[in-house]
């Protein structure tokens, strides 16, 4: 068998991810990873390494291993059922990287998702206390080879490119792009400037650009760009990216300009946009408001009276709509501060401003679609503010430190796995009666795994948890976790 060859009863022991060498019969486990060469042939790499494994007693870590020897106790059942309901995400992810930067991008995205944003420094803390260092034992997680992968992520996109890619391609092609702002307190970070919300949130700002298939739910694209850049200016670099065809976009006023609209109808593209009431178009649609025609809009269980005129102004399809309802609520809310005597609302503005109440006019591309096919496909665009208060509220991402700009655009894509995991697992928790994401979260979070006569075993499994395992399709056992 030779000097160096390692039997079964050695290999069994061996963590994923990892490789056994014989050294004068002693086993010794090294960090064990493959990479595609400049020469396009994959490659393998040996680490360094990271304990050794006796017959009769199994893997036995070094100190320096990521799991600690001396941590008994990892928090399981969160990330237990996320890993269970993100397996998609996963699979795409190992279909553009290599193995290795395949599960150390989704455990970071992960961490992000179940903790909300988590600065490079605290990562391994998370992965040392979780189960995710169990599933993925010999990924390097310290900061040094978490900014390392950040900054590749941002410098490198081939694989980044080719992810993004294959959302685009598998979308419905139905896609609302909007921008979120960001503050960033590094001063060194080429990114970070004094936007336009500068005074409210009284640091530098950096912009994330996100596109988002409206529906599906799944992001698709996501850059950051300079925060004194406009939405109008960064859209022309975040589209010319990846070749977009037959798509429509349903974007915001803010990223109107002649040369975006040409954008937004080349390739087989079309659009609909919101106009802003300073221009030209909008003003001229707004002169007369007698609208003839009108529809009944159903969205769940409310409805609305939708009246609407279609016209061609300066060339492009112009379409104004009055939700009637919305009219009201609007005028019955700016009456209510007239009587509360706010100086600011006045009954000689109101007599002006009533008729403008509930009005939208929207510029598209679309010549054949009905004026309430053009409304309900814009309406659609309100879940990419939805989606964004996810990400500011839920996860958080308010306030960033990181420095380089390849490291930010790294982050960036970070922030799109962990959206793709956020999707994926809503997606499985909307089946539940009674349960959103969050509470799902919460109860799974009770369940840990305690290492015992060497064995790790999960506890506090009580029967609610139980049942959320099995609507979850999640085994509440550790060895089903490492198996995947």
């Amino acid at each position: 068998m030779g000097n160096y060859s390692v039997p079964e009863s050695i290999r069994k022991h061996k963590p994923k991810g990892t490789m056994v060498k014989n050294i004068n019969g002693y086993y010794y486990v090294y960090e064990y990873s493959s990479f595609t060469g400049e020469d396009g042939k994959r490659h393998t790499k040996m680490g360094k390494s990271i304990g050794s494994i006796k017959e009769s007693v199994g893997f036995i870590p070094n100190n320096t291993f990521a799991s600690d020897s001396e941590i008994s106790s990892l928090d399981f059942g969160e990330y237990a059922v996320v890993a269970a309901n993100s397996t998609k995400t996963l699979s795409l992810l190992r279909e553009c990287f290599n193995p290795e930067d395949a599960a150390r991008i989704y455990a970071v995205s992960i961490i992000h998702f179940i903790q909300g944003f988590t600065y490079l420094k605290d990562i391994k803390s998370y992965y040392d206390m979780s189960v995710l260092s169990i599933m993925y034992p010999s990924l390097k997680m310290g900061y040094d080879s978490l900014s390392n992968l950040y900054d590749a992520l941002g410098r490198r996109q081939a694989n980044v490119l080719k992810l993004e890619e294959r959302l685009i391609a598998e979308s419905s092609h139905q896609v609302a792009i909007d921008g979120h702002v960001i503050a960033c307190e590094s001063a060194e970070n080429d990114l970070a400037e004094k936007g336009y919300k500068f005074r409210k949130i009284g640091e530098p700002q950096v912009n994330l650009l996100m596109a988002y298939d409206v529906n599906t739910g799944i992001p698709l694209l996501s850059r950051i760009y300079e925060g004194a850049c406009n939405d109008k200016v960064s859209i022309r670099d975040f589209l010319a990216q990846i070749e977009l065809r037959d798509m429509l976009f349903i974007i915001d006023r803010g990223f109107y300009s002649t040369e975006n609209i040409n954008i937004f109808s080349s390739n087989g593209n079309a659009y609909i946009i919101p106009l802003a009431k300073n221009l030209k178009t909008c003003r001229t649609a707004v002169h007369s408001l007698e609208m003839h025609d009108r529809f009944m809009y159903q969205k769940g269980k409310k409805a609305a009276v939708v009246e609407y005129k279609d016209e061609i102004i300066d060339g492009y399809r112009v379409l104004t709509y009055r939700d009637l309802n919305e009219s009201a609520a609007e005028q019955e809310n700016y009456l209510r501060h007239i009587e509360k005597g706010d100086a600011s609302y006045t009954k000689e503005n109101f007599d002006k401003l009533k008729y403008f109440m509930g009005v939208t006019v929207l510029q598209t591309s679309l010549e054949e679609h009905t004026p309430e096919e053009i409304y309900s496909l814009y309406k659609k665009r309100w879940q990419i503010e939805t989606f964004y208060n996810y990400f500011k509220n839920k996860a958080n991402y308010c306030s960033l430190h990181e420095q380089d700009y390849y490291k930010t655009q790294g982050l960036a894509f970070i922030m799109l796995v962990s959206a793709l995991i956020h999707q994926e697992f809503e997606a499985a928790c909307r089946s539940i009666k009674g349960r959103t994401s969050q509470t799902c979260l919460l109860e799974a979070r009770m369940v840990k795994a305690h290492k015992r006569h060497n064995t790790w075993v999960v506890c506090n499994l009580l029967k609610k948890q139980s049942e959320l395992f099995k609507l979850l399709n999640t085994v509440p056992t550790v060895q089903a976790l490492v198996h995947t």
